[in-house]
């Protein structure tokens, strides 16, 4: 679904990502790791189509994306770390607005909303003004606007941060049952518990793991072969399993 091929991004001739190659199928999760600066976020606002590579392709579905932003970016969906603006919009004002602009039928967009309120449990808040939203309930909100358009791909920028630890259970469950819908889902965390939470759930063989390093991939597989290549137990769905923290620090020292 989302191919990437020799992807390279500068600022002042200076290299922030370079030659990364890689491919993702429907179904298929990305969680991105490395220290700040490492360029988890620059990739996402590249595989959104809002910064334009220095050189190298992002095809999605197999068309070039940033030679079709028109074709592409109704099957992308990107939240990113902050909510911004829209203060004085209601919740449901702020989702009719996004409807109109996905250019859903006006018809069909009171439903579409209800759907997405409930399925994201903040039903209740429909008439409160963003402005006066927790941050947990902006984010929950961001994913509701996301499901609106239905994408293909989405593109999640610390998604766990903002949620007390039940929203943070949903969350993951949710991400499951996006890959059960073919989804495909590309996550960059600063937290190492939030990506073991997240490569340890149910669809941890359908997961890759990429640590950013020095503008490249230090390391790019599927999670469950990250496992049974460095962890001492068969202990993989053991939370207070060390393997994994080790790795990333060994990856990444200097």
């Amino acid at each position: 679904m989302l191919d990437v091929q020799n992807l390279c991004k500068s600022f002042d001739k200076k290299p922030f990502l370079t030659e990364l190659t890689f491919q993702i199928a429907a179904g298929e999760c990305l969680v991105l790791l490395g220290r700040n600066g490492t360029g988890k976020t620059l990739l996402l606002n590249i595989l959104a189509t809002l910064i334009e590579p220095t050189s190298g392709t992002v095809s999605i579905d197999g068309v070039d994306a940033f030679a079709n932003l028109k074709q592409v970016r109704p099957s992308i969906g990107y939240i990113p770390v902050a909510f911004e603006g829209y203060p004085e919009l209601s919740v449901v004002d702020y989702l009719d607005f996004f409807a109109a602009a996905y250019k859903l039928e006006k018809r069909g967009r009171a439903d579409a909303i209800d759907a997405v309120l409930e399925l994201m449990d903040i039903q209740h808040l429909r008439e409160v003004k963003i402005g006066v939203l927790s941050i947990g309930e902006r984010q929950r909100l961001l994913f509701a606007k996301t499901f609106l358009h239905e994408p293909q791909l989405w593109l999640l920028d610390e998604p766990l941060t903002p949620l007390d630890p039940s929203g943070q259970v949903e969350m993951i469950e949710l991400f499951s049952e996006l890959q059960a819908m073919r989804k495909t889902v590309i996550i960059a965390t600063n937290r190492l518990e939030d990506a073991h939470r997240l490569c340890n759930s149910d669809s941890q063989y359908r997961t890759f793991v990429g640590i950013l390093k020095d503008a490249q991939f230090a390391e790019f597989k599927k999670f469950n072969e990250l496992h049974n290549e460095n962890a001492e137990t068969d202990s993989a769905d053991s939370y207070s399993s060390n393997w994994f923290y080790e790795f990333y620090l060994e990856v990444t020292k200097p």
